[in-house]
């Protein structure tokens, strides 16, 4: 079961999510006979090129445009034999307004609805509190092969003890986001599939332009941008075993890892000594300008004239990857049956229109519905999906990130830096 800390933590990042000025907040009016009603309180952009005030809006509509016209899918409308409404709704609108756990689930209950759009986070909450019926109840052997078709590790994100409570749209894979152009003006070649570790460390270098009194003026690289699961997976080693939470920063792998990302910060000096929580200081240097590396989610900041690349590998290659958006069954709809018909529709339909999609097919042919990528950038998505894994649901885990964080960026030894972290598994 979800803490209370959790829960919160989730409410309130929706409520900020739904605080958009161009959301429509309005409840969705009664429906027609036999019509499915699609809520979303919460929506990604997708692969659509819109205003700002109005890109959830023009979202859902080009979603719903686009699986009315997919005549030939037995998933939707027209094959599938169902109507589909959407409606975007938000907590900050209800009368009253939901001002705690229970009065947030409740509202979820009272709305008419028969699917959600949710992220991983909040397809848990809602799924561990009846208000999403998990779909185990509707795969059936024969549907084997569509769970088989997205990558395990994105269809694992919006699982919990409950069950599976939706399916996976969209994918945030953790990569390399370099300035070609200053690459080329330093003599640095562009990012690749050969690079690892070492050579991170000796392009970074090279990167890193510094006064003569020795003070930066641009950084080569910023890699602790959602912290440094990358480096404790690509070491083969683990902060915490998943089951027990039992600390595993002693073991000599882990310390490995956070020792090399400590000599980026502190002995290399290729990075800005600052966490995750304020990158957007790390282009505060007397240049202005963003570092010439940068690890990124995608989907989650861009610069322009940056290109993307996979990141450089470690012992194995292994890439931490945030699911986004997914799309879940309401537990009180009366018409599950032709709502996971729909869901699958959806899903669909807007596995093109995501920036990276969380099927593998998809995937496959992102080359053919982005335009803006290069084939190195192709090849180096595909490869991240190959080697992605789903970043840890514990809210406890990411605490201790946390905490390894800013004990790297005041420069604690090690051992201290691992005592810090295990200490805060176990609040």
């Amino acid at each position: 079961m979800l803490t209370r800390r959790a829960l919160m933590a989730s409410a309130a990042a929706l409520t900020a999510a739904c605080a958009d000025p161009g959301s429509a907040t309005s409840p969705p009016s009664p429906r027609k006979e036999g019509e499915l009603i699609w809520v979303s309180t919460w929506f990604s952009e997708l692969r659509v090129s819109t205003g700002f005030a109005r890109r959830m809006v023009n979202t859902v509509e080009q979603v719903m445009a686009a699986l009315l016209e997919d005549t030939e899918n037995p998933n939707a409308p027209t094959l599938g034999g169902y109507d589909l409404r959407s409606s975007l709704v938000s907590p900050e609108q209800a009368n009253p307004r939901p001002r705690n756990e229970a009065e947030f689930l409740a509202w979820h209950k009272s709305l008419d609805a028969d699917l959600f759009t949710v992220n991983p986070y909040l397809a848990q909450v809602l799924g561990e509190n009846g208000v999403l019926a998990p779909l185990d109840d509707f795969v059936s052997a024969d549907e084997a092969a569509l769970i088989q078709g997205f990558y395990p590790y994105m269809v694992d994100q919006f699982r919990s003890e409950g069950g599976l409570f939706a399916l996976p749209v969209d994918a945030r894979p953790l990569m390399v986001h370099y300035d070609p152009q200053y690459f080329a003006d330093r003599g640095v070649p562009p990012v690749d599939d050969s690079w690892g570790w070492d050579d991170m460390v000796a392009h970074a270098l090279t990167l890193t332009q510094r006064n003569e009194e020795g003070e930066a003026q641009r950084w080569g690289l910023f890699s602790q941008r959602d912290g440094y699961w990358w480096a404790l997976w690509q070491n083969e080693a683990e902060l915490a075993d998943l089951a027990t939470l039992s600390c595993r920063l002693q073991d000599a792998a882990a310390a490995a890892a956070l020792h090399f990302c400590r000599d980026l910060l502190h002995t290399h000096r290729v990075s800005p000594l600052v966490t995750s929580a304020d990158f957007w200081q790390a282009s505060e240097s007397p240049s202005g300008q963003w570092p010439a590396m940068m690890y990124v989610r995608h989907g989650t900041f861009r610069r322009d004239g940056y290109r993307w690349a996979a990141l450089p590998r470690g012992r194995v290659r292994s890439v931490p990857v945030a699911g986004n958006l997914g799309i879940g069954i309401a537990a009180g709809s009366q018409h599950k049956e032709k709502a996971y018909t729909a869901l699958k529709g959806l899903v669909d339909v807007m596995q093109p229109l995501a920036k990276v999609p969380a099927r593998k097919d998809a995937v496959a042919r992102l080359g053919d519905v982005d335009e803006d990528l290069l084939p190195a950038e192709i090849a180096a998505f595909q490869q991240a999906m190959e080697h992605g894994r789903g970043l840890p649901r514990n809210p406890l885990m990411h605490a201790a990130m946390n905490a390894i964080e800013e004990g790297l960026v005041r420069g604690d030894e090690v051992a201290t830096v691992v005592n810090e972290a295990c200490s805060a598994l176990e609040e």
